[in-house]
C-alpha cells in the first residue's frame, strides 16, 4: 500500500529574548520564531546530545532543530552551542513559547475534532 506523505504548513510561534545574542558584528539578535518539535526531532536530538544528557541539554538540541529564526541569523547558525551560550534567562523566554505553541495546536485540534 502505498502512503501519500501529508504535507502541511506547520503552526509556529514568535517570541522576543529578554537579552538574545549579540554577534560578532555586535549586532543582537532577539526577536525568534519557532515550530513544534516532531517526535523525529526529539530522537535525533537524543541522539545528538550524547548518553546521558540531561533534560535541558536535550531541549537545547531539540531548539536547535525548531527555532526558524533568530534575528537576521542564518537558520543554519541556530545550533545547540549558540543557544547553550545564551543567558541562562532565555531558556524560560523559549520554554514559555514552545507552550503557546503546544496550546495553540492543541486549541485547533480540538475545534477540528468538534
Amino acid at each position: 500500500m502505498s502512503r501519500t506523505p501529508m504535507t502541511r504548513t506547520p503552526m509556529t510561534e514568535t517570541g522576543t529574548l529578554t537579552i538574545g545574542w549579540q554577534d560578532e558584528a555586535g549586532d543582537w539578535h532577539k526577536d525568534f520564531e519557532m515550530r513544534l518539535p516532531t517526535m523525529a526531532d526529539v530522537e535525533d536530538a537524543m541522539a545528538e546530545a550524547g548518553e546521558g544528557a540531561n533534560q535541558a541539554r536535550i531541549t537545547r538540541y531539540v531548539w536547535a532543530r525548531t527555532i526558524t529564526r533568530l534575528g537576521t541569523l542564518p537558520q543554519d547558525a541556530i545550533t545547540p552551542e549558540l543557544l547553550g551560550a545564551l543567558p541562562d534567562t532565555e531558556f524560560g523566554q523559549l520554554n514559555a513559547a514552545e507552550d503557546r505553541l503546544r496550546k495553540k495546536l492543541m486549541a485547533a485540534s480540538a475545534v477540528a475534532a468538534s
